[in-house]
């Protein structure tokens, strides 16, 4: 039995893993197959040697489905009153108390104690039920409170202790009832208030770093993405007055922002300058181990951020001034006319060959009489002269001359006007770099960028690109030209280099295609006759490809692959075209029904979600947003959606059928996972995230559960109910407790790196049979504080020469920002990844570590076609035995037309 390659898990649904001896029951992946489940492994047995199947790890309620008026303490009163001293130093203390709340930034905690409340309650009064939802934490002021669990009393609470923390991060039940014992006063603070308050701190000091870091000259030509990375490792000291900072002589490497306060800098104890809010020191810290050239002293409290060399090569994954001239040629080339035309990665070749040297004032750089062209120089620090006035940091001197046979000469000398630092690097090596001249080369990257546009080659890798391109040929016709012809047969396919043409079809024109379009792509895969006339409008140049060059290219496993692409990219599927097989997926808001065209046979799942749960669940923006992430997706290790539909009752998903198992049903099978399956695993992994993350778009709930392995036995990712698109940070708390990153846990804003952190979890599970944190704790608090704790430990039988070791430790860095060390290049450069084949990954031409076990579903297609199953009956007949879960979503304004692009 197959797989649907996604649950109904909308993004407000909760994600309830209820009895895990069954299949999932929180959403829609229903996973089966003729592999023995049962059979006891390494992956199965307690350490107590029970032989019982190891259990899912649950995942935790949604923090976006929340209960409408939910409330405890109802019988109190309750009121805004001022905190005493004493107050703020018992509540504190209580906070302190808690694994939870003592995590978080001193601001954040004085923010919490700020809004929390005043209660008055009588005694023999109910604060909260057991297996309620959780709402408060609060802290006892005065009187006393009995614990009560499953009827029997278990403690006795008094001022100063806290308790409810759980409830801070999501609305699991209580596990216990608290009442009063006589009159009470408590201090309690509920979720949303808490949420608000560590958010807003965060945000705040996050923007205010933002602007403090892009005003600092020094960071001018670092990327948007590692200027947010420097962020994550600024750290916050306070200083009180006469203090000193740093120290006249002594070798740092911290460099300061001033947030609050103002110091004053002296050298030989004379002051020579005060500075305040905004200003910064210490900058040549980061650069060179150089001594502080004066003391910086605290003039009444002071409050800065600072940053470390260390800390920022750990994010950046280089030195500073490393990545700053290598920026700043990066920057340059997109300046610049020619070497812009070459592609990323023959840029990054280029730059890794050229050498930085350094002149002083009056120094000539670029001697008169040289050849332009000849040479290429980058200015990263300085200024140079040049015949029409001063050149600046970011620019070129000789890529104009890249692309001439003859090139001209240097009238004048190129002089440096201050201490300037160039990289230089000559055409001949620039060529070697590239792989050949530099104008055949730019104009091949012009016929390969389009060739990546086209549909069907998209999971092509590099190097079948170059094939392709180098087969290429140019062809022209005049205007009104026949091009192809239609009911002929095609044996090739155009891209449109210049000009334009029109498209006609049994004799009606159905449209115009111009530059960088294309046609005729299915000749090339199949042996169909053409569908339309195509002709020239005015004189057009085309890149053709013939079918035999292309056959010879591509091999029969690739071409299959590409074939059934091009199957998925079939959106004239109606719904009228639709047979029902079985259903194969229940979640709380929807059904997947395993379908097939009863055209071709071919098979899909079809979600489906009915209008009257999509307006009593508020599942508007979740349905769009969901919708909105599926069809950015086009990747052979991601779950496809072809097309959405509407009606008066639903709205409908169709998506990839991913017949196969889910990699937890998997890795028990496997028992021992291998050094080189693990690595296989986790680099699907890696370019799953990465073409995600590319499209700023964040999964949130990695975890093996969520990765089908195929019948080829091929990872693909499925169910993006809790993806969500990222600009900057959320906060919102979603995931499996097992796999959670301790920033979202806090609450206190996470990007990205929140994902690479669940891929370390993986990757140790991989090979060490379990998760590191909380591996045999259902008790999502002792999950949590595992995670926050940081302990981990090696157990199980991996290979101890792997270098899988380090990268785990990287990944679960508590620092985000640290985990792909500095890029998700230098994560597929790491050690563990040596001579890992990254194009046949993408290609499928790599050996599969396990092929799943699976039933034919030929009886079943055959019986639902027999029968001619109505799609609008078999769905109706599945909706009547659904169940309204019992909650109550808080309140939301219904938009209109939510729906109108499905």
């Amino acid at each position: 039995m197959g797989s649907v390659c996604t649950s109904i898990k909308t993004p407000k649904e909760v994600k309830i893993e209820s009895d895990r001896k069954n299949q999932h029951e929180s959403g829609l992946t229903f996973k089966a197959s003729s592999t023995n489940l049962s059979k006891p492994n390494s992956r199965q047995l307690k350490e107590e040697g029970k032989n019982q199947k190891k259990p899912r790890h649950k995942a935790a309620v949604d923090e976006r489905l929340v209960e409408d008026n939910a409330m405890e303490a109802s019988a109190a009163e309750i009121m805004d009153k001022p905190k005493t001293e004493e107050d703020v130093k018992m509540i504190m203390a209580a906070l302190n108390n808690h694994f939870i709340l003592r995590s978080l930034d001193e601001d954040s905690r004085n923010m919490i104690v700020e809004d929390m409340k005043f209660y008055i309650i009588g005694p023999k009064e109910i604060i909260f039920e057991q297996g309620q939802p959780g709402v408060c934490f609060f802290v006892v002021a005065s009187g006393r409170l009995e614990v009560i669990v499953n009827g029997a009393r278990k403690n006795l609470l008094g001022p100063g202790n806290g308790f409810g923390e759980l409830a801070l991060l999501d609305n699991r039940p209580r596990t216990a009832t608290v009442k009063t014992y006589d009159k009470c006063t408590l201090w309690g603070v509920d979720r949303f208030a808490f949420k608000e308050a560590v958010k807003k701190v965060n945000v705040m000091n996050h923007e205010e770093n933002k602007v403090f870091i892009d005003s600092v000259p020094l960071f001018q030509a670092l990327t948007p993405q590692q200027k947010d990375s420097l962020l994550s490792v600024l750290t916050t000291q306070r200083w009180t007055s006469g203090q000193k900072i740093v120290k006249e002589g002594d070798v740092g490497n911290l460099f300061y922002i001033i947030k609050e306060g103002i110091v004053t800098c002296t050298q030989n104890d004379i002051e020579i300058r005060q500075m305040q809010k905004g200003d910064f020191f210490g900058e040549q810290a980061l650069l060179y181990n150089t001594p502080r050239t004066a003391t910086v002293t605290a003039i009444g409290d002071v409050k800065v951020v600072s940053i470390s060399s260390d800390s920022l090569i750990d994010v950046l994954g280089n030195s500073l001034e490393q990545i700053l001239y290598k920026n700043t040629q990066r920057i340059a080339c997109e300046k610049s006319q020619n070497l812009k035309a070459l592609s990323i990665d023959q840029r990054e070749k280029v730059l890794e060959k050229v050498e930085v040297v350094k002149y002083q004032p009056g120094e000539v750089i670029v001697p008169r009489g040289g050849k332009i062209g000849e040479k290429i120089w980058i200015i990263l620090k300085g200024r140079v002269r040049g015949p029409q006035g001063s050149i600046e940091v970011f620019s070129c001197i000789g890529d104009e001359g890249l692309d001439k046979s003859i090139p001209d000469e240097y009238l004048v000398d190129y002089i440096a006007e201050l201490e300037t630092d160039v990289s230089e690097i000559t055409k001949e090596k620039l060529e070697e770099c590239i792989g050949g001249n530099f104008l055949q080369v730019t104009i091949h990257n012009e016929a390969l960028a389009v060739l990546k546009k086209v549909h069907l080659l998209r999971g092509l890798t590099q190097d079948k690109f170059v094939s392709l391109m180098r087969a290429l040929k140019v062809v022209h016709f005049s205007d009104g030209d026949t091009i192809v012809l239609q009911s002929n047969p095609g044996d090739s396919f155009y891209i449109i280099k210049t000009g334009k043409v029109n498209v006609f079809k049994n004799d009606a024109k159905i449209r115009t295609i111009t530059k960088h379009d294309y046609f005729g792509e299915r000749s090339v895969l199949f042996n169909d006759f053409r569908t339309a006339t195509v002709f020239a409008d005015g004189p057009v140049s085309c890149w053709l490809l013939e079918k035999e060059d292309f056959l010879n290219i591509i091999d029969e496993e690739i071409r299959k692959q590409l074939v059934r692409r091009i199957d998925l990219q079939d959106d004239s599927i109606a719904l009228k075209d639709l047979i029902p097989i079985k259903t194969i997926g229940k979640g709380m808001f929807g059904n997947v029904i395993l379908v097939a065209n009863k055209t071709n046979r071919n098979m899909y799942a079809l979600k489906t979600v009915t209008r009257e749960k999509i307006d009593v669940f508020g599942l508007y923006e979740n349905l769009r947003l969901e919708r909105t992430i599926s069809l950015q997706l086009d990747h052979t290790m991601i779950a496809k959606l072809i097309k959405t539909y509407k009606d008066p009752k639903r709205v409908y998903f169709l998506m990839e059928y991913v017949m196969g198992n889910d990699l937890f049903d998997v890795l028990r099978d496997m028992q021992l996972v291998k050094d080189a399956d693990a690595k296989y695993y986790a680099a699907s992994i890696v370019v799953m995230l990465e073409h995600l993350h590319e499209r700023d778009i964040i999964y949130r709930d990695l975890k093996p559960e969520n990765i089908m392995i195929d019948e080829e036995g091929y990872p693909k990712l499925i169910d993006f109910g809790t993806a969500k698109i990222v600009h900057g940070r959320t906060y919102t708390t979603v995931g499996t407790p097992h796999y959670m990153a301790p920033e979202i846990i806090l609450g206190s804003g996470y990007n990205f790196a929140a994902d690479w952190w669940s891929l370390g979890i993986m990757i140790y599970e991989f090979l060490y049979g379990g998760v590191p944190f909380g591996e045999d704790e259902d008790d999502t608090q002792k999950v949590y504080q595992k995670i926050l704790e940081h302990k981990i430990t090696w157990q199980g039988q991996a290979d101890p020469t792997s270098q899988a070791k380090p990268l785990i430790f990287q990944l679960l860095n508590k620092n985000p920002a640290a985990r792909t060390g500095g890029s998700i290049e230098n994560l597929k450069n790491h050690k563990w990844f040596a001579n890992f084949n990254w194009d046949r990954l993408l290609s499928r031409q790599l050996k599969m570590p396990y092929l799943p076990k699976l039933k034919s579903l030929h009886d079943e297609i055959e019986a639902a076609f027999s029968n001619s199953n109505e799609l609008e009956l078999f769905l109706q007949i599945e909706e009547d035995q659904d169940v309204l879960p019992n909650i109550r979503l808080r309140e939301r304004n219904q938009i209109q037309n939510w729906d109108e692009d499905f």
